[in-house]
């Protein structure tokens, strides 16, 4: 995360930083990114980048961590919206995404993310102590009484499935593999495969 220093800085500064970050971000995978084009770009020293961030990675997992923020609390609104109904909430998820492709909102930026949180093996259903402290934890908001397990391991297993499958069908729809609406009735296969499993009893 940036240094205290970043923190203190006045807001109208902070966002000139964030802005320069995102651009790059966007005309850059992560590995090609620039630390010269960030400063440049926010016309700031070197010697200030570094009094801000550890290195480019400090930076570049600030504006993941932004995404992931707003991601998790989508997931909470949602959790309460659908009375704790985690599949649900995921088609809800997986349409918060798309509308970001329908837009081309910073979609390369979005693509970068998607890409570094798989290759990290970054899950969105992982609490984070830093947001929301005052609401409960995303597992204790889930519905489990129509959910097939049996202690808290089976649930993060089974969040982790369903992180994978909505990232990688994001992707996809990213990538312009699938339309939008091609990728919700994927999803929506797949969570039905969920929740009758492939198993004959």
């Amino acid at each position: 995360m940036p240094k205290q220093t970043f923190f203190n800085l006045k807001e109208e500064k902070k966002e000139k930083i964030e802005k320069a970050l995102i651009k790059e971000f966007s005309n850059n995978t992560f590995e090609k990114a620039s630390i010269s084009n960030i400063i440049a770009e926010a016309n700031i020293p070197r010697g200030s980048f570094y009094q801000y961030f550890e290195d480019k990675e400090d930076a570049i997992y600030y504006i993941i961590n932004k995404y992931l923020e707003k991601e998790k609390n989508r997931i909470y609104q949602y959790l309460l919206k659908n009375k704790g109904d985690i599949f649900e909430t995921a088609i809800n998820i997986y349409e918060d995404t798309a509308k970001i492709t329908e837009k081309n909102e910073n979609e390369e930026l979005f693509k970068n993310i998607l890409q570094e949180l798989k290759k990290n093996n970054i899950n969105v259903f992982d609490e984070h102590k830093k947001i929301l402290k005052s609401q409960k934890t995303i597992e204790k908001m889930i519905n489990k009484t129509e959910l097939n397990i049996e202690n808290e391991e089976d649930l993060q297993d089974f969040l982790r499935i369903l992180n994978v499958i909505i990232r990688a069908i994001s992707m996809e729809v990213v990538l312009k593999k699938l339309t939008v609406e091609e990728g919700k009735q994927r999803l929506i296969r797949e969570i039905e495969i969920l929740k009758k499993g492939m198993k004959k009893l």
